[in-house]
């Protein structure tokens, strides 16, 4: 499950990895690929046939102050293979960043930062809460800790 903030300036990204820092817990590399026959990922050595399942999302409005978070319970289809299909591809290398408030957190915030192929690194360019979608985010251990990650950003 994703829980996005709607209306976020993301040209602030930067700023807020600096501020969660000491929250960092971890972080992943992987290609993201779109081909005309599909959508693959390459991570750890490993091919993976990528495949949406969509479903409807949920609007909170005024969470917390201002805020307006969307919930999509959307994801990807993760199926193991050996080739990627296509004769048209286009890919972007991916580096997500793990915050969390504390190590028994079951809410992370993730910040997606895509390669800069032109200046080298990575920019910043999304972020959202991510959690099993068994819980609810009106639960109070997950409400106390987006409150907590959306604080520094009124």
């Amino acid at each position: 499950m994703k829980i996005y903030i709607n209306n976020l300036n993301l040209n602030v990204l930067k700023d807020i990895q600096e501020i969660l820092e000491n929250q960092l817990v971890n972080s992943e590399n992987y290609i993201q690929l779109y081909t005309n026959e599909g959508i693959f990922r390459i991570e750890q050595n490993n091919i993976y046939s990528l495949e949406p399942i969509d479903t409807d999302v949920k609007i909170y409005e005024k969470y917390f102050n201002d805020f307006t978070l969307i919930v999509d319970l959307s994801y990807f289809k993760k199926t193991s293979t050996t080739s990627i299909y296509g004769n048209r591809h286009l890919y972007t290398s991916i580096k997500r960043d793990f915050y969390k408030l504390n190590k028994q957190s079951k809410l992370q915030l993730v910040i997606e930062n895509h390669e800069n192929i032109i200046h080298g690194g990575y920019i910043p360019s999304d972020i959202y809460f991510e959690f099993d979608g068994t819980n609810d985010i009106n639960e109070l251990f997950i409400k106390h800790d987006i409150i907590e990650f959306l604080s520094p950003l009124n």
